[in-house]
């Protein structure tokens, strides 16, 4: 009798009590949400991971100011992303997470910053290594984006790309800084070459690429904001996106001797 009575307790167990008696003990872990800017216009997507300890999510805004940050709550509840859509352009926000747990609240995260533009990042998902696009015979066009807060945060991207440099040869790249005027001026860009250097783009001057080896080599380099272009000297506020065209010159042999 007392073993049917607890068979039948244990299959009457409906959905809700299942996940309550299988529900972490932990407390929810305050981490910063993802903030996602320049993937559609006037919208920024923010996401964050499930946690197991938590009952909802409160999601908060404040517009960057110089001085005191006033935050308001745009999403509460179990999803865990928001699309926050209908900014006003080219507008600085600072996100923060909390997360409730019964009556308790947990938080907030640290702040994270996100930018609102008409204009989008270009279709390239090119900035990581591994993700570099070959430059041969087709010009690029493409952006890049810098921003910066009043409290420090910054939100930037950087564009990566490879070129197959023949034993003993060069190649020369051009970047066309489609916000400058004049040619050989300081451009919103500088350019690194995977473990040699790091230098600044002039607009319409090519820079080279090395290949001091006897084989065909894949050389690697990034092209990325100049901060103080985008934003100025020292820690001011600001930022933007800047279009660019990038092109493979030519590949000529190495300069030896006198």
């Amino acid at each position: 009798m007392l073993l049917s009575l607890i068979l039948l307790t244990f299959c009457s167990c409906t959905p809700g009590m299942y996940e309550m008696l299988h529900r972490s003990i932990d407390d929810p872990v305050i981490v910063s949400p993802n903030v996602d800017s320049y993937a559609e216009s006037s919208t920024i997507f923010i996401s964050w991971d499930y946690d197991e300890g938590a009952d909802e999510y409160i999601l908060e805004r404040a517009d960057d100011h110089p001085l005191t940050l006033s935050f308001n709550v745009i999403y509460q509840g179990k999803e865990t992303k928001y699309a926050d859509c209908g900014l006003e352009n080219s507008s600085r926000y600072i996100y923060r997470l909390s997360k409730r747990r019964g009556v308790e609240i947990f938080g907030p995260s640290t702040e994270v910053l996100g930018v609102s533009s008409l204009i989008i990042r270009d279709i390239y998902r090119n900035n990581t290594l591994e993700q570099a696009i070959k430059i041969d015979s087709i010009d690029y066009i493409a952006n890049l984006y810098y921003n910066r807060a009043y409290n420090g945060l910054e939100i930037m991207e950087e564009d990566w790309y490879y070129v197959e440099v023949p034993p003993l040869r060069q190649a020369w790249i051009v970047v066309d800084d489609l916000q400058a005027y004049a040619s050989d001026t300081l451009s919103y860009f500088e350019y690194y070459i995977y473990t040699r250097e790091s230098s600044p783009v002039f607009h319409l001057q090519d820079f080279r690429i090395i290949n001091n080896e006897l084989e065909t080599k894949k050389l690697y380099f990034k092209i990325y904001p100049a901060k103080h272009r985008f934003a100025g000297m020292g820690t001011p506020p600001g930022g933007g996106i800047v279009h660019y065209k990038i092109s493979l010159v030519s590949i000529t042999p190495i300069q030896t001797g006198g």
